[in-house]
């Protein structure tokens, strides 16, 4: 089952980059979660929350959290795309970095109202 903090590669069939997927939060009761995507960092990226080479072992350049892109995701949906290949499991984060990730969930002006009312709910 998948926790908080696990991470997983996935992107769209045409797309040929992966893109490293963090589960933000525990389960709710229901079974959903929040999911965020890493991206490269580019001129315009938002710069709430910088990841450098060695945060995670995927990341391999400066790379930012694109709270644009946050959504809520049905566990069992994560786990069949990674059962079936669509996605690739990496190493969890943990600690102060998933606590950077999580504050940045709630701080950022990006994130999807939804995802921070969700978010708030499961944090507390």
């Amino acid at each position: 089952m998948l926790a908080c903090g696990d991470c997983f590669l996935a992107g769209a069939e045409e797309d040929e980059k992966l893109h490293l997927r963090i589960v933000a939060t525990p389960p709710a009761a229901d079974g959903c979660v929040v999911v965020v995507s890493v991206t490269t960092r580019h001129r315009r990226s938002e710069t709430l929350v910088i990841l450098q080479p060695g945060d995670h072992p995927f990341i391999r350049h400066e790379s930012t959290v694109a709270y644009r892109y946050a959504e809520i995701s049905w566990v069992d949906n994560i786990e069949a795309a990674i059962a079936s290949g669509n996605a690739k499991r990496r190493e969890p984060i943990a600690g102060d970095l998933l606590r950077r990730i999580q504050a940045g969930l709630l701080d950022s002006e990006f994130t999807p109202n939804g995802v921070i009312h969700f978010a708030r709910e499961v944090l507390r």
